[in-house]
């Protein structure tokens, strides 16, 4: 086997480069096998037949300059950088298993070489002491062989975590919670710098045979490059796939709705059911659609102007889109309030007391920006859940009554005054949480850390339940809060998988996950909560129970979501005290050792009734 030399190979950063290098050599290279090593700036290479989106967090990876690719061979999404080494082996023989396990052995000699014991996992990893630090993936081109290996070296998990976005279930097929268990670097079992480990791989996989490849070759390859990193093969590679909705409309009858989407956008449509149809439903109703984004608004600017009563009898924009997107279904007029919800009106000396504080030292409190329904209870109880950061929130949540825009620098005093209050409030447990930053390089962490430091210092005896965001599902930054000691650690799920992507603003129910299953990591109490009446359904919601358990979680809390105001999504369905009660039993069932569930519940309340659970 020879090694592919290319002069300035160190200025080829760019994972399309390199394999078009694989698809030239394959092609036009056939007097022997070939392998080179590569390394390329930080990217996410999706599998031939993948969702990017269903894979990718796509947002992320723009915003921090990312790249997203397609590799020609089948597998699973991966994340490179510069800590992480990728093997090319070009091979002339047909028998694909058999070279497979060779080239994989092939890797693990070279870890053997400078003294890593490395096993095959029977699948397609590599494995030192349990953790994968290699896997591989394999096609054919020209009637040979490639192969591609990523062996993890000294690759930022930090980012990985975030740029990819691995399916929970694939993660606990695997026994796992959280990409951070399931992966190592090989770094963390030498000492050995990068450079010299694949000086070191080469002598054992080529010793000094190799070919160079010429200026006129350069460019051939260049040429194939260019169609290897296009929009059309990366993202008009997405496979596409199907949703289907069913529902009964008043006046129209049954309609199961059969879409089919690429990138989102609706190539195909078609109803069943027991529906009057009167016109020609695809010309006048399915043509409109097609090449449309699959998005509520955007449908509903295809369709304008069309006249769905005359397609089919009783088909209105509304039923339609109601159908299309029942996540986001819209009430024809507010629902009342059930006698259960009625809300005590704040009076009392200690709720003015309470006031008056909060006012005194210009706190913001959850308790008001989000209306909570227990605020005259706990106000009257000395109690109060104190919002750091400002008032005005980076994410535009649409359950949420939070302010949201630009923020206002951080007060350096505010710490101080939170402190305070919590000592006049006489508290022998807070409750602390904050806004989104995301306009803060440390997303907020440090003012959050300061605080909790704070409290300790002015409030020694008092015990802190702080309630943070995801911190985008960066570890290094919720370390920075733990530090400071918190005695409970919070966040919340909000909602079910099906309904956070319409429900929350950037955050996502895996990310959500990962943040609980690595406060518990880290061993402190995690709690979270979630809402109910957004349209979840009942088997949704027993999953998202069992999901959160699945990472540690022992304390929870579930309540009525109550719509602020007309403009955020609107109350799907009041559940009965009942109900709730019955949430309650299954979560402690589950293990739960605190779980508050009621119409009028909010995360922190009774926080310190679950002190020791």
């Amino acid at each position: 086997m020879k090694y592919i030399e290319i002069s300035g190979a160190e200025n080829y950063r760019t994972v399309p480069f390199w394999f078009a290098v694989e698809e030239y050599v394959a092609k036009h290279w056939l007097d022997d096998d070939y392998f080179v090593m590569w390394q390329v700036d930080p990217c996410v290479m999706v599998g031939r037949n993948q969702l990017i989106d269903n894979e990718v967090n796509v947002d992320f990876c723009r915003q921090n300059n990312i790249a997203i690719t397609r590799r020609k061979s089948g597998g699973g999404c991966i994340y490179s950088d510069s800590g992480c080494i990728l093997f090319s082996y070009i091979n002339r023989a047909s028998d694909v298993a058999s070279t497979f396990e060779r080239h994989m052995r092939d890797t693990a000699r070279t870890l053997e070489a400078i003294g890593i014991n490395a096993s095959l996992s029977g699948r397609n990893d590599l494995l030192v002491d349990g953790k994968k630090v290699a896997g591989a993936a394999i096609y054919r081109c020209a009637n040979r062989v490639i192969m591609h290996n990523s062996l993890l070296f000294s690759t930022d998990f930090a980012t990985m975590q975030q740029a990819i976005t691995p399916s929970r279930a694939k993660l606990q097929s695997k026994g796992v919670v959280s990409v951070s268990q399931r992966v190592g670097n090989v770094a963390d079992h030498t000492s050995m710098p990068i450079n010299a480990y694949i000086a070191e791989a080469r002598r054992v996989l080529c010793g000094e045979a190799a070919r160079r490849i010429t200026d006129s070759e350069l460019q051939a390859i260049k040429e194939i490059e260019k169609n290897i990193a296009s929009d059309a093969f990366i993202y008009g590679s997405n496979p596409s796939y199907s949703i289907v909705r069913k529902a009964r409309l008043e006046g129209v009858g049954t309609i199961e709705a059969s879409v089919e989407l690429h990138n989102n956008a609706v190539q195909a449509t078609n109803f069943t059911g027991d529906y009057f149809l009167l016109g020609d439903i695809d010309g006048e109703l399915f043509a409109p659609m097609k090449g449309s984004l699959f998005t509520r608004e955007a449908i509903t600017h295809a369709l304008e102007g069309v006249c769905l009563d005359s397609i089919i009898r009783g088909l209105t924009l509304k039923g339609l889109l109601d159908l299309l997107f029942p996540a986001e279904k819209m009430p024809s007029s507010p629902q009342r309030k059930p006698v259960w919800l009625k809300m005590q009106a704040p009076v009392g000396e200690a709720y003015q007391t309470t006031k008056r504080i909060i006012s005194e030292h210009n706190l913001h409190t959850i308790c008001q920006s989000g209306l909570c329904p227990n605020r005259a209870e706990c106000w009257r109880n000395s109690t109060a859940t104190f919002m750091i950061g400002g008032d005005i929130c980076t994410r535009r949540c649409r359950f949420c009554n939070t302010l949201t825009g630009r923020p206002h620098p951080l007060d350096p005093d505010e710490p101080a005054r939170v402190a305070e209050s919590i000592r006049l409030m006489g508290l022998h447990y807070a409750v602390i949480t904050s806004v989104d930053r995301d306009d803060l390089p440390d997303l907020g962490a440090n003012h959050w850390a300061h605080t909790v430091q704070k409290v300790r210092e002015v409030c020694p005896k008092t015990k802190v339940e702080v309630l943070i965001p995801d911190f985008q599902g960066r570890h290094e930054l919720i370390d920075v809060i733990l530090k400071a000691a918190p005695d409970v650690v919070g966040h919340n799920m909000e909602t079910t998988a099906r309904l956070t992507p319409s429900v929350r603003s950037v955050a996502k129910y895996e990310q959500s996950l990962d943040v609980l299953s690595y406060i518990e990591m880290c061993g402190f109490n995690s709690k979270t909560g979630f809402m109910l009446g957004l349209g979840e359904t009942d088997d949704e919601v027993l999953q998202l129970l069992k999901d959160v358990r699945a990472t540690g979680c022992r304390r929870i809390t579930i309540g009525q979501y109550l719509q602020p105001t007309h403009n955020h999504l609107p109350v799907a369905r009041y559940y009965t005290p009942e109900e709730f009660a019955r949430y309650r039993v299954k979560a402690i069932e589950l293990g739960f050792t605190h779980a508050v569930s009621g119409p009028l519940v909010r995360s922190s309340y009774h926080a310190e009734q679950g002190e020791n659970g």
